[in-house]
């Protein structure tokens, strides 16, 4: 019986949940989810992080950046632009920085 509840069990859970984490931001309206977008972008590129050109839309190269960003800053990895990163980039000590900061 065992056997046979177990895949329906994680059948139900994948088709359950959402396909990523969704970020707190997601519910903002929209100018001031582009702010915390375009403000992560400015300070990620500026740091290094290549998130790309800064146009607040939250695309592939954006939440690679941050995820890469929380990885090296030792933080939650979830890709979010949030206050909370913002507040990282612009006020941690001592800075991280990604393999792309310009000399």
């Amino acid at each position: 019986m065992n056997r046979l509840l177990f895949p329906v069990l994680c059948g139900a859970m994948l088709l359950a949940g959402p396909a990523f984490a969704a970020c707190e931001t997601d519910n903002l309206p929209d100018e001031m989810r582009l702010a915390f977008i375009s403000g992560a972008q400015e300070a990620l590129n500026e740091h290094g992080f290549n998130a790309g050109s800064v146009d607040g839309k939250m695309g592939s190269r954006t939440r690679t950046a941050i995820r890469s960003y929380q990885r090296a800053a030792k933080l939650p990895v979830d890709g979010c632009a949030t206050q909370g990163l913002l507040d990282h980039l612009n006020f941690s000590q001592p800075k991280i920085y990604g393999p792309n900061k310009p000399h």
